[in-house]
């Protein structure tokens, strides 16, 4: 394993310091950060191993990111979702909170101030941690239901994933509030809403959607009928249509489970469908030049070792687990467009908040 990670680490860096500097005073007019929760350097060698062709290899510029959340080791994806929303370090468990509770403002809403659109696509519940940080401010990510009120107070033009219990009334069926407030009518008011990955096909000529596609988190990737780069693909459509530009997070989320699970076949699952939203994202970059592409992970998750494989028949046939939670490794960065090379070297994970700030206010 250690002869895998240090191998990789000089490709990493050698991307990072060697990139031409091509781009550096365009402004970017759209920036899409994606996020592979739990992703580290053994998952994106595991996807190599499995789809040597894979869209991670089309970005131009690479780095690494340390994790750690505010004085602490081994961080959680609130803290290091708020570290990447905002550029500043938080305890673990907060969200878009400073140590001592104070809201600190997220490139999400840094982007709403200057007139662009916004855009959450997810796996998992759209009140969880890594989407929460993005539009919410609570002292405890599990206050979900808080969670959903603030982010339906937002003006997000797109939001799709799972967790529409949270944006329902208690009296509802499904519902995990306990109380009648009622988010989703908030949304209801400003876009379409739709519940399943046909109303989203079939929507056309609109400027924003909603889409709650399971009560709770969505299934894995290989129980779906539709993947994260389809999602991607139909935020893109919207979002491009506004001309101040957009800021979009995408997340694969469940990258992470497979990892706390010690379970290689879903992680690779995963890594998978990542990939082709990455891939799509790059499509729409390589159009459009004036949109930057960042493409990293909060952390990693399950101390993953791959032990031996099979380059010609795509496998990996022995993997080991240290851990079955997250881990203080550095984690890859990605990215290509406009000011990409800044993204090359090692970095504090509040790098990429305070970067993505400094961007979208030009």
């Amino acid at each position: 394993m250690r002869r895998i990670r240090i191998g990789f680490l000089p490709l990493i860096l050698l991307l990072g310091f060697c990139q031409p500097r091509t781009g550096q005073y365009e402004t970017p007019l759209n920036i899409i950060l994606m996020i592979g929760d739990g992703m580290g350097m053994a998952h994106m060698s595991a996807l190599q191993t499995v789809k040597p062709d894979n869209h991670l290899r089309r970005l131009s510029a690479g780095g690494m990111v340390l994790t750690h959340p505010y004085r602490g080791y081994i961080t959680d994806s609130a803290a290091s979702g708020t570290a990447m929303a905002t550029g500043e370090r938080t305890r673990s468990g907060s969200i878009s909170v400073d140590p001592r509770g104070r809201r600190i403002e997220t490139v999400l809403q840094a982007a709403e101030k200057k007139g662009m659109a916004t855009g959450l696509v997810v796996t998992c519940r759209l009140t969880h941690a890594t989407p929460a940080v993005f539009a919410a401010h609570v002292p405890q990510r599990s206050m979900e239901a808080e969670i959903a009120v603030q982010m339906a107070a937002r003006d997000i033009e797109v939001m799709l994933g799972g967790g529409l219990n949270y944006f329902l009334p208690g009296s509802e069926d499904g519902s995990r509030r306990e109380d009648e407030t009622d988010p989703l009518s908030m949304l209801k008011s400003r876009h379409p809403v739709v519940h399943s990955i046909e109303e989203l096909r079939a929507l056309s000529d609109t400027r924003g959607v909603y889409g709650f596609f399971h009560l709770s988190h969505l299934p894995p990737r290989k129980e779906r009928s539709f993947g994260l780069e389809e999602l991607t693909r139909s935020a893109l459509k919207i979002l491009s249509g506004y001309e101040r530009g957009f800021f979009l997070m995408v997340e694969g989320s469940q990258i992470d489970w497979g990892g706390h699970d010690n379970d290689m076949d879903y992680i690779l699952h995963e890594m998978i469908e990542f990939d082709e939203a990455v891939g799509v994202a790059m499509d729409f970059t390589e159009k459009h030049g004036n949109t930057l592409l960042v493409v990293t992970s909060d952390h990693e998750t399950g101390g993953l070792s791959l032990l031996d494989g099979d380059i010609e028949q795509r496998m990996i046939t022995r993997a080991a687990f240290a851990s079955g939670g997250h881990t203080g490794e550095m984690v890859p960065l990605l990215a290509s467009g406009p000011h990409s090379e800044r993204f090359g070297g090692i970095h504090e994970n509040t790098f990429i908040g305070k970067m993505l700030k400094e961007l979208v206010g030009r």
